[in-house]
């Protein structure tokens, strides 16, 4: 199962769906996108760093904006890292099997949904649909799809924005499916987020670059750097104004700005022996990255 999660706080009614076909859409209904705010609205307070289980503790290194904080593993359950991520308040919301969706607090440890995190939707590529899972666990499908859903995130007017890989971009209510008309080549679409002022950044995996578009899904700006393997976008995320990538093939976490322009980038090398596979943060400049084998890194942003 490959698939990404995402917190909503408006939940629309889920209906059956019909996807469209390839190259379908409508631009003149698609809203424009604003990220949705924060689970508490305000930077919330971080716990003091604790070390892993493995004894290696969290070093405070520093290298181009990022601090290695704690790290810890979810190995041992593949069918856990073997999904996606997602950030729900404090903690990390983690695809398992068959749609099910367990959250870890900062040290690793499994909590349990609570009901004030709303509900969280999960994009499954078993069945090509999207479930969505309450705060008591219980699971529904939100919508069916024609398409491979690879990663999702939210938009405030309740619709989801989802990766089809090569079939581009969609948007997705309970109610219908819409592909979105790009203002630039994307050869494969892995993973897409909006900061703040509704700019849209798509990584495009095959393609080698990450594309960022405005409000009305205009090109403004491209980040395709030049590095000893070729780049190799796999997930991105934003800090509120710029946008965090991770470089599958380099090891990095590179952030650029709303334009493209490379504001830093942090080699994992020395952290963790994997390649950086998902990135995702909190309200508070917290970045985590799971890294392949089960690994999960947690960064203080600085």
């Amino acid at each position: 199962m490959c698939g990404q999660i995402s917190l909503m706080s408006k939940t629309p009614a889920p209906q059956s769906t019909a996807a469209p076909k390839k190259g379908h859409s409508d631009t003149k209904t698609l809203p424009v996108p604003r990220p949705l705010s924060p689970r508490s609205g305000a930077a919330q307070k971080l716990p003091l760093p604790k070390p892993d289980s493995s004894g290696s503790g969290a070093a405070q290194r520093v290298v181009s904006g990022l601090r290695l904080r704690t790290t810890f593993s979810v190995a041992g359950d593949r069918s856990v890292w073997g999904g996606g991520l997602c950030v729900v308040g404090e903690e990390l919301a983690c695809v398992g099997g068959k749609g099910s969706v367990r959250t870890v607090d900062m040290t690793g440890r499994v909590t349990r949904m609570r009901g004030d995190d709303g509900d969280v939707f999960v994009g499954s590529n078993d069945d090509r649909k999207i479930s969505r899972v309450s705060a008591d666990g219980a699971v529904s499908t939100f919508s069916s799809l024609t398409f491979y859903p690879y990663r999702l995130t939210q938009l405030s007017s309740g619709r989801l924005l989802v990766c089809g890989g090569e079939e581009g971009l969609y948007t997705v209510t309970g109610r219908g499916v819409q592909g979105v008309e790009l203002g630039v080549d994307v050869k494969y679409a892995r993973d897409v987020s909006v900061n703040s002022k509704g700019d849209v950044a798509v990584a495009d995996y095959d393609g080698g670059k990450v594309c960022i578009l405005d409000g009305q899904y205009k090109h403004v700006g491209t980040y395709s750097p030049t590095k000893s393997e070729p780049f190799c976008p796999g997930s991105l995320t934003s800090d509120g104004e710029n946008f965090v990538i991770c470089d599958h093939n380099n090891r990095t976490i590179d952030t650029v700005d709303r334009r493209g322009v490379c504001l830093s980038v942090y080699h994992t090398t020395d952290d963790c022996r994997g390649e950086p596979c998902h990135v995702d943060m909190l309200p508070s400049n917290c970045v985590w990255v799971r890294f392949g084998g089960g690994h999960v890194y947690v960064y203080n942003q600085i």
